[in-house]
């Protein structure tokens, strides 16, 4: 019992929790500053962007049970979300053929539009914040810590 209570302080200490502290205060931080970005723009909320680029990354069209593991939202949030962006004409919910309960959330000609205007101000923030303040190597670093970290949560 001792070993492996003590294996578990140690790794969540020092560096590593030096890491993981900065890692949640940093994206939240500039999670709020993105978003306020947008927002002073007069675009689409950053969780809004966060759907539309799902959808468009992913050929315009997702099952909602697939979406909510891509975005930063609840099961229910996601289904509030996607109510409000239906009524708002930025997507479209439709009956996945494959399940007769499921539901397939399409991108709409509106969404992708609202996605277009709103990725200008967001990508020149993403860059300002954070693409432009990191090495070449910084960010290999990271892309791979981040690949294999989504890969094992996955698991």
């Amino acid at each position: 019992m001792g070993s492996a209570d003590s294996q578990d302080q140690r790794s969540f200490s020092g560096d590593r929790k030096a890491a993981w502290e900065a890692f949640l205060q940093c994206q939240a931080r500039l999670m709020q500053r993105l978003g306020r970005e947008l927002e002073d723009a007069g675009k689409v909320p950053l969780s809004t962007y966060d759907v539309l680029v799902q959808l468009a990354e992913n050929g315009g069209r997702l099952r909602l049970r697939d979406l909510v593991d891509r975005v930063v939202l609840s099961q229910p949030g996601l289904s509030r979300k996607v109510a409000r962006l239906q009524d708002e004409g930025l997507v479209e919910r439709l009956p996945d053929p494959r399940d007769g309960r499921g539901v397939l959330v399409k991108l709409t000609r509106s969404g992708r539009a609202a996605l277009r205007s709103a990725a200008v101000v967001h990508i020149a923030g993403v860059e300002r914040v954070f693409t432009d303040r990191i090495s070449e190597e910084e960010a290999a670093v990271l892309a791979r810590v981040f690949a294999r970290l989504l890969e094992q949560a996955a698991d």
